[in-house]
């Protein structure tokens, strides 16, 4: 397995990999187009997997949660593995990775909403020390029905040492 920074060249990959998530409970109705997508995710935070053979398996974003300066640290996660890959560990790979390059980049909150019937989704970013912050009631609607989300967020232990587990001992003030 191979992580590395995705390029326009990889977009036929990509595309289909978004095309294969797409059906019954997909939030989008067609993918968007490399404009769309490069407009939409934040450059130098976009990942994509390789098998062995070279083939792209899936790919992890990033995008601004807010245009306002307070929220330049804080940004959404987007994961997506092909099917025939899942449960093989690309996921993991992409997302741990995707972590350590935020918080590198000075990012101190990373967010994830996702389906509330999504386990799988919701064991892979808690494994990676996602919490969940909350659960929103009917927030989408998908197919004509109304579905829960969960709402998760990674808060940095680079950006907050005092988020990481001490390593001495303080003296309380007197």
């Amino acid at each position: 397995m191979h992580i590395r920074p995705l390029l326009p060249r990889d977009w036929d990959d990509v595309s289909a990999i978004l095309v294969g998530s797409l059906g019954p409970g997909a939030l989008d109705d067609e993918p968007p187009t490399w404009d769309q997508f490069n407009d939409r995710y934040l450059p130098g935070h976009r990942l994509v997997a390789a098998s062995r053979e070279g083939r792209i398996t899936g790919w992890a974003a990033l995008e601004a949660v807010s245009p306002r300066r307070a929220f330049s640290g804080v940004a959404a996660v987007s994961v997506f593995v092909d099917a025939a890959y899942r449960g093989q560990g690309f996921g993991r790979h992409l997302l741990s990775n995707l972590i350590t390059a935020s918080e590198e980049a000075g990012f101190w909150t990373l967010e994830a909403c996702i389906l509330a019937t999504n386990t799988a989704a919701a064991h892979l970013f808690e494994d990676l020390g996602f919490r969940t912050v909350g659960r929103q009631e009917r927030l989408v609607q998908v197919d004509g029905a109304w579905h829960d989300t969960v709402l998760l967020e990674h808060r940095s232990a680079v950006v907050f040492p005092e988020a990481a587990p001490p390593t001495q001992e303080i003296p309380e003030a007197s």
